[in-house]
């Protein structure tokens, strides 16, 4: 298991967690105000921006990554 929470600064945190397998949450908030969730369990990968959420195509843990700090960076910008 790992678990990392990062506070940025004006109010805005990410934390990062992966258990066994390819059980993971990825969240990005400004506050207590979610604006980006990805999350993924077995077979079931949703990805949640500003509360609405999708299917997630999970192809690789680098590829999450790429996709979760794409979203944070476009949620940071639009404020």
């Amino acid at each position: 298991m790992f678990e990392e929470c990062v506070v940025l600064g004006n109010g805005f945190s990410t934390k990062i967690s992966f258990l066994h397998g390819k059980r993971y949450s990825l969240s990005f908030r400004s506050q207590e105000n979610l604006l980006v969730e990805y999350k993924g369990e077995g077979r079931k990968h949703v990805r949640t921006l500003r509360g609405r959420a999708s299917a997630y195509e999970f192809k690789s843990v680098e590829q999450l990554r790429y996709d979760f700090e794409r979203d944070a960076e476009d949620a940071l910008r639009q404020g």
